[in-house]
């Protein structure tokens, strides 16, 4: 603190504050590329007079601060864009003013958080609101971490008076911009069409990027980028915001028509009151910013560098994830003991290193209309039990992973049968349904124990290296008897499932969780603090993978994507494509099976047997190097590169991924990004072998002998 400014810094960038001489209220004057003046006025807005309706704070001269740039802002005192707050009580209505008091700066990593939290940051500064007429305190925390040019900013409302009051917002972070003028990057889908790049040039009005979903969505990811409108993949000014939550998140881009840009971020109050009372207090998520100056890729790398260092738990931080054959696309609910057993066998002859057993092998599970809730081993599919096959497969060698959905119950279920009220519906209305089942009430503290139980006994009693955490719908119905305010229904449902998290992976803090939502529709940093990787989507096709990879990779390191070579005909799109295009673009992350390894030719499983050779040996490149997207992404081209550099730049892996095969296309040119200047690479390419049954009809163009398409000949080839 310099006079009356706090100058936050890390390695790259500034955030500067200031307490307001006239009003006391916190006022926000610059967050980027690192200043090096101390004279801060030539930073400071400098506003000499209203006009026509501005209103005056408090009658103070030429206080206007529906024009100011405000760190934190109310309602109800003259500024009328949206609020970071939004409070009632019957005694004071909505208007509230909260003013600087005091300040703290924590150097060591001792300091309230909220659950889940960042960890191994460099200092905290806290610094200290107060209405006086509410009785009412809030804390802003200003996590720093230097070396990744990331500040994590969340709050505290604090009620030191007898009466409640109702919190209808509460924002994790505001920043005032000085101007409007960015193109807003936003990273929306659905199932199957996950987190694909929109792009929009801001003007007058809001934006709102949220998720209503009671989870972090596959309709809007929490990720947000700004970026000026010449900025590109390595050139130019980009800012990002995430949120450490996996329930639903709100941010708001207004610009004003004097155009100056207001950012609201935080955990979402749609269908959301809070009533706080006497001498309790609310903490909200931890609000993710970053700047870089070198472009978006320099933004995702410290995304990236950050996710990895301070966000996955510390275990898996360098941990190289194995490669896996997951049943799913092979059996789905038809398979036996025999069939497992023959496809581990497969597996470990093609050098995979572990076998995961997908949905279906608990209750009488044979569709997916029952038995969600029930913990018991499907007699009828593994009737020598789980431990059985666990240990059969690991005669094999390889490891065993395991697929739960815990946060859902079947209405055809033995728990359901016993306790209907676990269940999240609404008293006197027929639930509505998703994937044929209910969501499980995770406030209720005797449901959460009954998961953590249920499934520490499966992980006690089994070798278990690996589990696969999915949920296979989003919330509705929200309501639940626990709960005296129903109102705080979405909030309360995710700290019961980050309690069952912290629970179960400080447990079993050797097994490596994997987090899934029908795919990634719960992709998001408060997940990955618990599950290092995240099931990236159910769409396998290659294609449509470029799109959904490349959306990914722009807040989060590889090492979090989880992606599978999967059968074709594509069982999402019904498309065709080369093994071996499937393969490279698997790359780009953690790299699995998911077909069936018995149906597959000898030419393919030599494919296959070579196809993780290579991957192993760039494992550590593809899980752990630097990415730099092309300037020429797939969202803007139909040919795109992706280069991913070793941490001492001596090895590097480049793939050119071509989208569509279109005619008379220009000549491919690879610009590899993120070499070391001073160094002499040699390159080489990979073979790339091609399956001549794809060229139907052509066989016979060149063919010495008719070949019949899908004849006995053809079969054979």
């Amino acid at each position: 603190k310099i006079n009356n400014y706090f100058l936050i810094e890390t390695k790259n960038t500034s955030y500067l504050l200031s307490v307001d001489e006239k009003t006391n209220l916190l006022a926000h004057h610059y967050y980027g590329k690192k200043i090096k003046i101390h004279d801060y006025e030539p930073l400071i807005g400098k506003l000499d007079g209203g006009a026509g309706t501005a209103i005056l704070y408090e009658g103070k001269e030429n206080k206007f601060i529906h024009y100011m740039d405000l760190e934190y802002s109310t309602i109800g005192r003259g500024d009328y864009r949206e609020s970071s707050i939004i409070l009632f009580n019957e005694k004071l209505g909505y208007t509230f003013d909260f003013k600087y008091e005091s300040y703290q700066i924590i150097e060591n990593n001792i300091v309230e958080e909220p659950i889940p939290h960042s960890k191994n940051y460099d200092q905290v500064l806290i610094i200290t609101l107060k209405d006086e007429v509410a009785g009412l305190k809030l804390e802003l925390y200003y996590k720093v971490f230097e070396e990744y040019d990331v500040i994590s900013k969340y709050c505290k409302l604090i009620n030191e008076s007898s009466d409640t009051y109702i919190v209808e917002r509460l924002m994790s972070s505001q920043i005032d911009f000085k101007d409007g003028d960015f193109t807003l990057m936003t990273f929306d889908g659905n199932w199957g069409k996950e987190r694909h790049v929109h792009e929009r040039d801001l003007t007058v009005g809001i934006y709102t990027n949220d998720s209503k979903m009671g989870i972090s969505s596959n309709m809007h990811n929490p990720l947000t980028i700004l970026k000026r409108k010449k900025t590109t993949e390595n050139q130019g000014i980009a800012y990002g915001f995430n949120l450490i939550y996996s329930g639903n998140h709100q941010t708001f881009f207004e610009v004003s028509i004097n155009n100056k840009l207001r950012v609201l971020s935080g955990m979402s109050f749609y269908a959301y009151k809070k009533n706080l009372k006497e001498n309790e207090s609310f903490m909200t998520p931890e609000s993710i910013i970053t700047f870089s100056s070198d472009g978006l890729n320099g933004l995702s790398h410290n995304f990236h560098e950050f996710t990895l260092n301070c966000i996955i738990p510390s275990k898996f931080k360098n941990y190289l994830r194995p490669i896996v054959i997951n049943n799913w696309e092979a059996t789905y609910f038809n398979f036996d003991e025999e069939k497992l057993l023959k496809l581990a066998k497969v597996a470990k002859k093609l050098g995979i290193e572990m076998f995961v057993l997908d949905d279906g092998w608990f209750g009488h599970r044979d569709n997916d209309r029952s038995s969600l809730g029930d913990f018991y081993v499907n007699s009828k599919k593994l009737p020598h039990g789980l431990k059985y096959i666990v240990d059969k497969v690991n005669k094999i060698g390889l490891d065993f992973g395991l697929w739960f959905e815990p946060e859902m119950i079947s209405e055809d279920s033995d728990l359901y049968r016993k306790h209907p009220d676990w269940a999240v519906k609404v008293p006197r209305r027929k639930p509505s349904i998703g994937r044929n089942q209910l969501v499980l009430d995770l406030t209720k503290k005797e449901v959460q124990d009954y998961l953590i139980d249920e499934i520490s006994k499966i992980l006690s009693l089994c070798n278990i290296k690996y589990v696969k955490w999915d949920f296979n719908r989003p919330i509705t119905d929200m309501y639940s008897t626990s709960l005296s305010n129903n109102g705080e229904f979405f909030h309360e449902y995710i700290q019961g499932l980050y309690r069952i998290l912290d629970t179960l992976t400080k447990r079993f803090s050797d097994i490596l969780f994997e987090g899934c939502a029908s795919g990634g529709n719960r992709f998001d940093l408060g997940m990955l603090c618990y599950m290092p990787q995240t099931w990236t989507s159910d769409n396998t096709d290659y294609y449509e993978r470029l799109f959904i990879q490349t959306g990914t990779t722009y807040g989060y390191p590889l090492s979090s994507i989880s992606n599978h070579v999967s059968s074709i005909p594509n069982h999402q799109t019904l498309r065709k494509t080369p093994l071996a295009s499937r393969f490279h673009l698997a790359c780009l992350g953690v790299l699995g099976y998911e077909l069936n390894l018995l149906e597959l030719t000898s030419r393919e499983q030599k494919e296959i047997k070579k196809q993780i050779e290579f991957y192993k040996k760039y494992r550590h490149i593809f899980q752990y190097g630097t990415l730099y997207r092309s300037e020429k992404t797939i969202f803007n081209s139909n040919v795109t590169t992706f280069t991913v550099v070793s941490k001492d730049k001596k090895e590097a892996v480049v793939i050119l991924c071509q989208g569509l095969v279109k005619m008379a296309q220009q000549e491919d040119v690879i610009y590899v990004d993120g070499l070391d200047n001073d160094t002499l690479y040699e390159f080489y390419n990979l073979k790339h072998h091609l399956n001549i049954k794809m060229f139907g009809g052509l066989l016979n163009v060149v063919s010495p002998i008719k070949v019949k398409i899908n004849g006995v000949v053809h079969k054979a080839i």
